[in-house]
């Protein structure tokens, strides 16, 4: 069962990257529109990245944290501090999730089970991914079909 849910997250968690790296440079600034066609004050494709991270490091205990660090609020990260932060968090949730269904003793006053975290971080994060197309159809950056489907075909293979 471990393992099962372990793959479960990595293949997410490859999702994002999936996205991500195939984010031409440009598209990083796209935001969504509001109703009358104006550009939202809302976050960026960068920043809504950053937001993903920092919500995962926030969920995990500082014991299993590793090397993730949150970015400071209004920073607009690099694709590169994008992915190495990322890369970060999606292994202490990793090793949270190990813990947590091991029955870590380092993880006794977690007041979460790591199917639920789980389910919880999917959910967040499939929802910002969807944030993110939007804003780039809306900004005119158009992906390619490959990454448009490949988002949920990949969960079929």
């Amino acid at each position: 069962m471990i393992e099962a849910v372990l793959e479960t997250w990595r293949v997410h968690d490859d999702l994002n990257f999936f996205l991500l790296g195939r984010i031409p440079e440009a598209g990083m600034r796209a935001v969504t529109l509001l109703k009358n066609g104006q550009p939202s004050t809302g976050r960026d494709v960068a920043r809504v990245f950053a937001h993903v991270h920092n919500v995962r490091v926030s969920h995990v205990p500082k014991g299993f944290q590793g090397s993730a660090r949150l970015f400071e609020n209004g920073v607009t990260p690099s694709k590169s501090e994008l992915e190495e932060a990322l890369r970060a968090s999606g292994s202490a949730v990793a090793e949270l999730l190990r813990a947590s269904l091991g029955r870590d003793p380092r993880v006794k006053n977690y007041d979460r089970t790591g199917i639920r975290l789980l389910g919880y971080l999917i959910s967040h994060e499939s929802h910002h991914r969807g944030q993110v197309m939007l804003a780039l159809k809306q900004s005119g950056v158009r992906l390619p079909e490959d990454v448009r489907f490949g988002l949920w075909t990949t969960w079929l293979k």
